[in-house]
């Protein structure tokens, strides 16, 4: 995506993750992790959006601009694939289905070809005033640098479901 950096809605932070084994101690083990909020209000009803998100063709439809040619593999299934994919542009998805509680929350394991760990990310859907809030938590990115490309990276894709349901 585009060096421009897109805050508005974003909440940041980064946690400290204590993880002390037998012998050592946490003070000498503390790694820094990162995480992202990124919300957005679509005119649509959860059931809907719930859809944007597991249906493969609607989600390889808004996920990445359309000159992408992207490509959606998903199984909601436990432990399923969510997947895509823009032979295109280079980009990869591959995600594990941690769990579902349809149309509410989707969590999944995440890893970006491009990058070499897995980071966590939960979806949730919320009724809100004939519409639904969509809230992305990203987390355990392991520098700020990383984080700050998947804001760039969530907030122009939630941007453009927003715009699929627009007026």
């Amino acid at each position: 995506m585009g060096t421009r950096r897109r805050r508005l809605g974003t909440r940041l932070r980064a946690l400290s993750d204590s993880r002390g084994g037998i012998g050592t101690t946490p003070s000498a083990t503390v790694a820094h992790m990162f995480e992202l909020t990124e919300e957005t209000l679509v005119a649509a009803s959860v059931t809907t959006v719930w859809a944007d998100f597991t249906d493969p063709t609607r989600l390889a439809e808004w996920f990445w601009p359309a000159r992408f040619e992207a490509e959606a593999y998903i199984d909601l299934a436990p432990r399923g694939h969510w997947q895509i994919r823009s032979p295109v542009a280079g980009l990869e998805i591959e995600a594990r289905v941690l769990a579902t509680d349809p149309p509410h929350s989707l969590p999944l394991l995440w890893r970006e070809a491009r990058e070499e760990h897995e980071t966590d990310v939960e979806i949730t859907f919320e009724q809100a005033d004939g519409a639904t809030r969509v809230i992305v938590h990203h987390s355990g990115f392991r520098s700020e640098e990383e984080r700050e490309d998947h804001v760039e990276d969530w907030s122009t894709s939630l941007a453009r479901l927003a715009a699929r349901h627009a007026g």
